[in-house]
């Protein structure tokens, strides 16, 4: 057997002894002391401590290195195994040190009344934390997962490990902060969907009870709050997508023939899209106010664009004033590639301005329209902030997007496993939607 099928299986047994480690930890209250232990993967999902967070950083680095040693790659192997052993080796320090941890106090407080101690939390001193030989058993596959894959010191091998390892260099910070910031809060979303949890507590795993309330439910609140925000929500992305995609390519088109002042037009039309969405739709708060508003003195009407059906006009308008200048340039950098022999010989076969654009123009521009549509559909289902500012739950809720739902749920209300189950059906919904444009791209790639 090999050096990297050996190291795959060290790596292996890293991810399969995390079942069954534990943590057994110990306090004294009233000369009473109370014993727990609790298994590591429950002690992952108790959302409890800061330094849980290396836990998932150290399964996906070993689950990268198992790929990266199946495949051969050495080097690549030995620096996921490395990260591994480095994140839970710092895990297993600091969680070590904390005086006090939510999840094993909440614990340890059922133990202690259990045992009929009356106490009160400034009772509670250290919480004494030691790990089980299952923990150890697992950074000792980290570091032999590491050892084994360790990579040659001679000259050749110093040029292979810097020619394999160096990309990684560029994108192991964004990789560091995609997994700690995305992927661990993920994880942890999904799994929240399937408890009861009021962000105080520990969860409670309660399986698929808050998707069959949301789903089937007819008669609760959350049934009613899920329909109507993701139908909101699917008629905002239907009324702003298609202008997200038309106004950046227009203006794109008329800065593409260099006309006077047009890098002065460019910084103008790019400038909204670097501001924040606060300071976008609290200024359009103002031009779209009724009293003193300068759209409707400008224009001349009375129209309320706070009330059912305007709302919808305002919110588009203002979306698309803030995400035009990212797709803007996009499509300016697509147009300067269009090779201008093409036009060169429409013109002589008599092609007009707008067979130009259809025949020569649009299938030159293919791939960038179909990145910024399914960009453009996966922002806008995320939509939040422009109608919680501008209209909130107002006009019985006519404009309430799904996403505001579930920040007031989770947040407001700590009903946290209800909103992350809103959460996830939201996702899915996007999900289905991409795998859908994802497939239409293809299949005109080949056509």
């Amino acid at each position: 057997m090999t050096r990297s099928r050996l190291a795959s299986l060290f790596a292996l047994a890293f991810l399969v002894l995390f079942c069954f480690a534990s943590v057994t930890a110990t306090t004294t209250v009233k000369e009473t002391t109370a014993v727990i232990q609790m298994g590591m993967p429950k002690l992952l999902f108790s959302l409890s401590s800061a330094s849980i967070l290396l836990i998932p950083l150290a399964a996906c680095a070993m689950i990268a290195a198992i790929i990266a040693l199946i495949q051969n790659e050495r080097n690549v192997g030995f620096l996921f195994s490395a990260i591994a052993f480095v994140a839970f080796g710092l895990f297993m320090i600091l969680f070590y040190n904390e005086n006090q941890n939510a999840s094993l106090y909440n614990a340890l407080s059922d133990a202690l009344k259990e045992m009929g101690v009356k106490f009160k939390k400034r009772d509670v001193g250290t919480i004494d934390v030691t790990y089980d030989a299952m923990t150890y058993l697992m950074i000792t596959c980290a570091a032999l997962s590491s050892l084994l894959s360790f990579p040659s010191v001679k000259s050749e091998g110093r040029n292979l490990l810097k020619r394999d390892l160096l990309p990684y260099a560029y994108i192991g910070p964004h990789l560091f902060f995609f997994v700690i910031f995305f992927v661990t809060p993920a994880i942890y979303g999904i799994y929240a969907a399937f408890t009861k949890w009021d962000l105080f507590n520990e969860p409670v795993f309660t399986g698929l009870e808050n998707f069959r309330t949301l789903l089937f439910d007819s008669s609760n609140t959350y049934y009613k709050q899920l329909r109507n925000g993701l139908w909101n929500t699917i008629k905002f992305v239907l009324f702003s997508v298609p202008f997200c995609i038309i106004v950046p390519l227009a203006l794109a088109l008329a800065l593409n023939v260099k006309p006077k002042g047009n890098k002065f037009f460019q910084a103008l039309y790019y400038l909204p899209s670097l501001m924040s969405i606060s300071t976008v739709t609290l200024t359009w708060r103002y031009v779209f106010n009724t009293q003193y508003g300068i759209l409707n003195k400008f224009l001349g009407i009375q129209a309320n664009f706070f009330m059912p059906p305007y709302t919808w006009i305002m919110l588009v308008v203002v979306t698309v004033w803030w995400c035009t200048g990212g797709t803007m340039v996009i499509y300016q950098s697509a147009l300067a590639s269009v090779p201008q022999d093409q036009y060169e010989a429409a013109a002589v076969d008599g092609a007009n301005a707008i067979q130009r654009f259809r025949h020569v123009t649009l299938p030159n521009m293919r791939y960038p329209l179909m990145y910024t549509l399914i960009t453009a559909v996966v922002a806008q289902f995320n939509i939040y902030g422009q109608p919680d500012i501008l209209v909130g739950f107002s006009n019985a809720e006519a404009n309430a997007v799904l996403l505001q739902y579930i920040y007031e749920n989770s947040v407001k209300k700590q009903v946290a496993g209800m909103s992350s189950a809103m959460a996830v059906i939201l996702g899915l919904c996007i999900m289905a939607v991409t795998f859908f444009q994802m497939r239409l791209m293809v299949r005109n790639s080949k056509g």
